[in-house]
């Protein structure tokens, strides 16, 4: 199984997971054709597509997936705010689980600034995969994770820089630290976090101003002794083999 990332920041966020039959996609902020493509233009084989909120560099291309027949999980607040609808528009409510294909999904509530989810995902080939975005937090703890795939948007050193040398608006800064991951939290939860079966970690959705992809990685990899990925497009990663348990 292979995870890809077609792009993982302000501009549009949107990774595939996939095998030569079966995919699932997380978010709809890049062109439907940029994922088409990344698939071989073989939309047959998505079991379905999870967003996580309304943003538009996370839903913007929701409507192209749901009118392509893609089983496509969101908050209701999603859908009403695009005005999506059809029987493959599924309102989700955190805590339920869902099935998609061989792709087990859990829902979980994270800290953004508008309704939002995190996704704990489990196939048979990757183990237990979680997801989450644009979150200032994480409010729970999962078991048995594989892989990581979490949100380390700019360090506090990093952001101070930006907005003296007038890279980041002042006024920026309160909304980041209310919406949005910073390096410390991140390593904060990971070191809370049981990573004995965890083979890597991939760092989401840096901010091109306010983050530094080197020292992340860095940091990160030293916290938890790790494999660390910053996304980034074009980033592929074998998420087979993992070691799990039920």
């Amino acid at each position: 199984m292979l995870m890809k990332v077609l792009g993982s920041s302000s501009s549009g966020n949107c990774y595939i997971i996939e095998n030569d039959s079966e995919a699932l996609v997380i978010e709809a902020g890049v062109r439907f054709v940029e994922v088409k493509k990344a698939l071989g233009f073989n939309i047959r084989k998505v079991s379905g597509c999870l967003i996580s909120h309304r943003h538009k560099d996370h839903a913007k291309y929701i409507k192209a997936f749901v009118d392509s027949g893609i089983t496509t999980l969101a908050l209701e607040e999603v859908w009403v705010s695009s005005g999506v609808s059809g029987s493959r528009a599924c309102r989700i409510v955190p805590g339920r689980g869902y099935k998609l294909g061989r792709f087990k999904v859990l829902p979980f509530r994270a800290n953004h600034d508008v309704p939002c989810v995190g996704y704990l995902i489990e196939h048979p080939e990757t183990g237990r995969i979680m997801f989450l975005t644009d979150s200032c937090a994480c409010d729970y703890q999962f078991v048995g994770l594989n892989h990581i795939m979490i949100e380390c948007n700019y360090s506090m050193p990093r952001l101070i820089e930006a907005i003296a040398a007038g890279r980041t608006l002042a006024s920026q800064r309160e909304r980041l630290m209310s919406s949005h991951m910073d390096l410390d939290t991140c390593k904060e939860y990971l070191g809370e976090t049981n990573l004995d079966y965890v083979s890597d970690i991939v760092l989401l959705h840096l901010s091109e101003n306010n983050s530094d992809e080197r020292h992340f990685i860095s940091e990160v990899e030293r916290q938890t002794g790790k494999i660390v990925y910053a996304a980034r497009p074009g980033l592929e990663i074998d998420f087979n083999n993992a070691i799990w348990q039920n």
